[in-house]
Order: C-alpha cells, then sequence, then structure tokens
C-alpha cells in the first residue's frame, strides 16, 4: 500500500515539480565528486596515521568545505548544460534547461551558486578555497566556455577531468593537513602525488567512457571528442588500461581501499573491453562509482547521508516528473 502511494498517487506529481531547481544542479555527478575529496582525506589521514578506519566524529568546518565545493560544482554543471542544450537533445537526455529553466535564469542560478560557494569555501578553510575556485575556471570556463569549449577537444576535455579529479582530491588532503596543528604545508611535498595517482587513473578510466554514450549528439553538434577522433575501440581499451594500473599503483602504494575497489570495477571494464555493448559501457561508468563510494563508507561512514538522501530523493524525482528509473542499476532496462 505505502509502495502504491509512492509511485503511483497523483499529489506527487505536484511535488517535484517543486524541485526543478534543486535537480537543475545534477546531484547526482556528486556521486563522483564528493568520494574523490573524501579519498584525499583518507589519504592524507593514512599518511599521517597508518590505516584509519570509521572516522566517526562530525565536523561542521569538514560539511562547509563540502557544501562550498558543492555549489561551487553545481555551478559548473549548469553552465554545461547551457551549452550542451542541442546536443542532449540530440541524445534524447531529460533537459531541465531550455524546458523548464530558460538559459538566461539558469546562468543567473549559477553565478548564484558560484558566489555563495566560494564565500563558504574561503570562510571554511582559505587554502581548499584556491583549489575549489581552481575547479570553477576549469570546469566551468575552460570546459564549456567558448573560445575554449575544452569538452568538445578529444584530449583537452579528458585532461580536464581528470585536473580536476586530482583537484578534488588535493582538496581533501590539504583540508586534513592545514587541520592539524602541529603540520606544516609543504607544497613540494611529492607524496600526496604518490597516494594521488591511483585514484586519478580510476577517475580518469570512468570519465573518458562518459563521452561515448554521447558520440551521437557530439558529432552533429561539430565536437571532436575522444571516442570520435579515436574510436570507440580504442577509447574502452584504454579505460581497461586505466583501471587496471590504478589497481597496480594501488598495490604496488600499499592502498587497500583503491586497491580493493579496483579490482572489483575490472571485471566491468573487462566486458566493455571485449564486448563494447553499451550496457557494457554503462556499467563500467556507474559501477565503479558505486563501489568506490561503498569502500569509502569504511573510511567515513558520514557519507552514507548524502548518498542515500541524493539517489532515493533522485529516484522519486525523476519517476514523478519524467517517468524514468533513475538513477537505477538495472543497465539492461534502461
Amino acid at each position: 500500500m505505502i509502495k502504491k502511494f509512492l509511485k503511483y498517487h497523483p499529489v506527487h506529481k505536484k511535488i517535484v515539480s517543486s524541485l526543478d531547481i534543486v535537480f537543475l544542479i545534477r546531484p547526482t555527478l556528486f556521486f563522483s565528486v564528493w568520494v574523490m575529496v573524501i579519498m584525499g582525506m583518507y589519504s592524507a589521514q593514512m599518511n599521517l596515521i597508518k590505516y584509519p578506519l570509521w572516522i566517526t566524529e562530525f565536523s561542521w568546518r569538514t560539511f562547509f568545505v563540502f557544501l562550498g565545493l558543492t555549489l561551487t560544482s553545481a555551478s559548473t554543471f549548469i553552465l554545461n548544460q547551457i551549452e550542451d542544450i542541442e546536443s542532449d537533445t540530440i541524445n534524447n537526455k531529460l533537459f531541465l534547461v531550455g524546458e523548464y529553466f530558460t538559459p538566461e535564469s539558469s546562468l543567473s542560478i549559477s553565478r548564484v551558486l558560484l558566489a555563495i560557494g566560494i564565500v563558504i569555501s574561503v570562510v571554511a578553510n582559505w587554502f581548499t578555497s584556491l583549489f575549489v575556485i581552481s575547479i570553477y575556471l576549469i570546469w566551468g570556463i575552460l570546459y564549456n566556455k567558448k573560445p575554449y569549449s575544452w569538452k568538445k577537444k578529444p584530449l583537452l576535455g579528458w585532461i580536464a577531468n581528470s585536473i580536476v579529479g586530482a583537484i578534488l582530491f588535493m582538496i581533501g588532503w590539504y583540508f586534513v593537513m592545514t587541520t592539524q596543528t602541529d603540520i606544516t604545508i609543504n607544497l613540494y611535498d611529492l607524496s600526496v602525488f604518490q597516494f594521488m595517482l591511483p585514484y586519478i587513473l580510476c577517475f580518469s578510466s570512468v570519465a573518458i567512457l562518459t563521452t561515448i554514450p554521447d558520440i551521437k549528439g557530439d558529432i552533429k553538434t561539430g565536437g571532436d571528442t575522444f571516442p570520435i577522433v579515436y574510436g570507440k575501440v580504442i577509447t574502452v581499451i584504454l579505460s581497461f588500461l586505466l583501471i587496471s594500473l590504478a589497481f597496480a599503483f594501488g598495490f604496488i602504494y600499499e592502498d587497500p581501499l583503491v586497491s580493493t575497489a579496483s579490482i572489483v570495477s575490472l571485471p566491468f571494464f573487462i566486458f566493455t573491453a571485449l564486448r563494447s555493448l553499451e550496457k557494457d559501457i554503462l556499467r563500467s561508468i556507474r559501477y565503479p562509482i558505486f563501489i568506490l563510494n561503498f569502500f569509502a563508507l569504511a573510511v567515513y561512514p558520514w557519507l552514507f547521508f548524502p548518498l542515500v538522501i541524493t539517489y532515493y530523493l533522485s529516484k522519486y524525482y525523476y519517476w514523478h516528473r519524467f517517468n524514468l528509473h533513475y538513477p537505477t542499476f538495472m543497465v539492461d532496462h534502461d
């Protein structure tokens, strides 16, 4: 009875319309944003205290660092939607900008989120706020705006996403380091890159795959993304090699979390490399993100709450707004 009410009662159609502005920021994308910051925090803790697990202490400072980053990233996601109206229409993607929000109003919302996000980031931790601002410069300006439009270029789009992955990791790393009163921040300490490398390889392997489902729209709008220029086969093979290297470096550097998450994810990339079916590609995008978040809960269990809220609120919204089961792990039925 409860399930029937939640799924079919007409009152939900009225409720979800008020959530459009929330989903304009594409909250499901934060599954890959938040976890990279947490991996940076975990790695910094591991650098200070060998194998920290189950860190349950709640910190308002940590909360506001994540909030500032989330709002700033949301600003870039809106810019991406504004620039992708034509290609996303061709790819039959659900699109709030253009149908429920004008590009002008969307841009205004993006600017407000950016301003609030940066202010919160600076107040919460001025040092990591520099990295937050750099994310906007890369994801917001270089990746989306003309004359740069890196997302339409084969290597620059991939590189931009990989760099942002590294920056997200460093936000977590330096946030932990700056909160340690007896630690002097050394920007020339290369140990951060050793810890970072396997996570960036994971992030990069998924990022390059996300360009494959958009091939049709990108071709018609003049985009030259990686799979368009180099082919889908090379793209999936490269993705497989990257996740394999992530496991290798995680194992060599004795990081149990990334080595475990990458080896568990590896079979999905093997299927993608061998068959390259659309369902294999979608699994290699969605499942590794879930797996890394799942293992991250062993380090920061507070992540459970934003993950569950975002997941189920998104399912509720997309079902009642667009009759779509999303997000979902049922790839065969997408």
